[in-house]
Order: structure tokens, then C-alpha cells, then sequence
């Protein structure tokens, strides 16, 4: 990455820290007139990102003209997001052998969790173009440290250069071997969860369903952050919060097209979980969508499904937060707020397990 983007990445992610932490009152009249959609509207937090997106050149993978610088800038961003969170727990760096090849994983542990204790399986957001361990460092550490539990963060193969179904095959692989490894990570195999967000939810979705159809062990609970359930993109949240709300339609589009090269594959309930009709066995399930998020309908469409065909489920809805906040834990208090509470429904989650 050239000197100057760097400097560039590095200046946004500062500011952005110093403006989100300025009191609720300066805040809001720094962001400006707010959108009103449904009589609500953004907190001051999510309207100044909204305001900042436009000027952060990580924000536009689909408009930069670089898919490596992309992910070079969301990486360094990311890092920089979740510095400074947790500092006490410790992570391992290693490998697991996807279907593949070897594909990277880093282990959190929380200081004082048990041996073998509850763990949770993570999969990172980025649209299965973007993304890595390090872009979900502060979430991990987070998750680690406030639920008690070991995260083991899973690195998956990428698209354009492995589209669908590399990371779905990969992200079922890697619950397995880690299932079949417990030992090594210091897991319990009975108290094992699966999470993610964003393209990552799906992907933790994805390996519940596969364990509801008897293909691997069964999660004993998942966490999914506004997950991607439905490649078709038909929703009314789709159509309110496709422009100026952080993620916009077209570079959703863009990512999915990515992914998912033939629109047959839309209704796959490897791309598309919302489709999956089989849904006795999937594991208690928390899914958290945002107010002002495209994908909110979908994730929420998907947790009554689960809750009709009698799955227990715990839905949140984050009014006034965007997209992403798994990714904003160092930086925005709301944010923050939205991913301490999903600690601790997870640590609920797997005491019952």
C-alpha cells in the first residue's frame, strides 16, 4: 500500500475515533440534519459515519479500482479499529487444512477460561471478497474477554478467485475440524457455538444447517450479526437503505456477483439460508439486525422463520445503528453497546448448553 493511502487510512480511522467520542450533543449537531425513514432515524454516531463513509477509500471496493488495495485498507482500518480492546486476552496464530489448502486461524483466550471450556467458531464479515482475522481482531478479543469463552477466528478462501461454494465448503470444514480438535484448542466440544457477521452470519448459518442435516456436529448455539440470508436482495430494507447508509445496494451487488457468478445460485440454501426448508435441529440461534442496515429484513425474515418452525430464538434490532458495527467495537460506543450485549446472550447461550 503506498505511504499515502496508509497516512490516508490512518487520518480517517483517528478522526473518526475522536468525533464518535465527542459528546451526544456536539455529535449531533456535527452530523447534521438527520435522514427520517419510518419516523426514525440514525443515532448521532451512525449519521456521522454516514457523513466521514464518503471520504474513507476503503469504503468503495467496488469504485477504487484495486480489489488487493481494497483489502490491503480494510485490513490496516479494521486493525486500527480494534486497537486497544481486551488487551488481556491471549491469541495463538495457526492454520487449519481447508478443503483447499491451508487457510489461517487465530485462538482468543480470555484470561481464566477453563480448560476445556466453551468456545465459539468465528467467521469475519467482508462480503466474501473482503475481510481477514485482522479486520475482526477488536470483535474477537471483545466476544473473547465478555462472554468468557475461547473465539476461534476462522480464515476462509476468498472470491472472485474462489467463489461460491468455496467459503460455505470451507466454513463447514473448519467447524468440524475444530469440533474434531477440541482437545487442542482446549474446547468443549459440547458447549461449541458458531458465529460471524455480515457475509460471515451466513456462513455461521450455513454450518448450522449443515449440522441440522446430520453432515457435522451440531453448534450448541449460533450468533448471528446482521446476517446475509437472501442472495436475491428483494426486501423492502433493500430498496429504504440502498443509498447513504454506509452499504449501499450497488456494492452489496458487486460483492455477491463476486461470490455468486450464476444468479441460479441466489436461492441456494448454501448462498441463501432464508431458502433452506429443513430447519429441525438448527441450534438455539441470537440474530442482531440494525435499523438502518439493507440486510435487516432478511436477518429478521430468518429469525421468525426459525422461531415458527420452533427453533428457540433471540432477535435484537439495533435502531439507528448501519451495517457492520462488529468492525467499529474500538472506535464507536454504540457499536460497542450493540456487541456487548451479543456477549452476553452468548455467554447465556452456551451456561445452557
Amino acid at each position: 500500500m503506498l505511504n499515502g493511502r496508509v497516512l490516508l487510512v490512518r487520518a480517517v480511522m483517528i478522526g473518526l475515533r475522536s468525533l464518535l467520542s465527542l459528546p451526544s450533543p456536539v455529535l449531533r449537531v456535527l452530523a447534521g440534519r438527520p435522514v427520517v425513514v419510518d419516523e426514525r432515524q440514525p443515532l448521532p454516531t451512525a449519521r456521522m459515519l454516514m457523513r466521514v463513509s464518503r471520504f474513507a477509500p476503503f469504503d468503495a471496493p467496488h469504485r477504487n479500482g484495486s480489489l488487493a488495495r481494497a483489502r490491503a485498507e480494510l485490513n490496516l482500518a479494521g486493525a486500527l479499529a480494534g486497537a486497544g480492546i481486551s488487551p488481556g486476552v491471549r491469541t495463538r496464530d495457526s492454520s487449519w487444512p481447508g478443503p483447499g489448502g491451508p487457510l489461517p486461524l487465530r485462538l482468543y483466550e480470555p484470561a481464566g477460561a477453563p480448560s476445556p471450556g466453551p468456545a465459539l467458531v468465528y467467521f469475519h464479515g467482508g462480503g466474501f471478497v473482503l475481510g481477514s482475522l485482522d479486520t475482526h481482531e477488536g470483535a474477537c478479543r471483545l466476544l473473547a474477554d465478555e462472554a468468557g469463552v475461547r473465539v476461534v477466528s476462522i480464515g476462509y478462501r476468498l472470491a472472485p478467485e474462489h467463489p461460491f461454494p468455496a467459503a460455505a465448503s470451507d466454513a463447514v470444514a473448519a467447524f468440524a475440524h475444530v469440533h474434531s480438535h477440541a482437545g487442542d484448542f482446549g474446547v468443549d466440544p459440547a458447549r461449541l457455538a458458531v458465529g460471524g457477521d455480515s457475509s460471515g452470519g451466513n456462513l455461521a448459518a450455513v454450518v448450522a444447517h449443515a449440522a441440522a442435516r446430520g453432515e457435522l456436529p451440531r453448534p450448541a448455539f449460533s450468533l448471528l450479526l446482521t446476517p446475509a440470508t437472501d442472495a436475491l436482495g428483494e426486501s423492502l430494507s433493500h430498496k429504504q437503505f440502498g443509498t447513504g447508509f454506509r452499504l449501499d445496494r450497488d456494492e452489496w451487488a458487486w460483492y455477491r456477483d463476486q461470490y455468486m457468478r450464476d444468479p441460479a445460485c441466489y436461492t441456494d440454501p448454501r448462498a441463501s439460508v432464508l431458502y433452506d426448508g429443513a430447519l429441525d435441529g438448527v441450534p438455539p440461534t441470537y440474530v442482531a439486525t440494525c435499523g438502518f442496515d439493507l440486510l435487516r429484513d432478511e436477518g429478521e425474515a430468518y429469525a421468525a422463520r426459525l422461531a415458527s418452525a420452533g427453533v428457540p430464538v433471540v432477535h435484537r434490532r439495533h435502531e439507528g445503528q448501519l451495517h457492520g458495527f462488529a468492525n467499529r467495537v474500538g472506535i464507536d460506543p454504540d457499536a460497542r453497546a450493540a456487541m456487548l450485549h451479543a456477549a452476553g446472550v452468548l455467554r447465556a447461550g452456551l451456561a445452557l448448553a
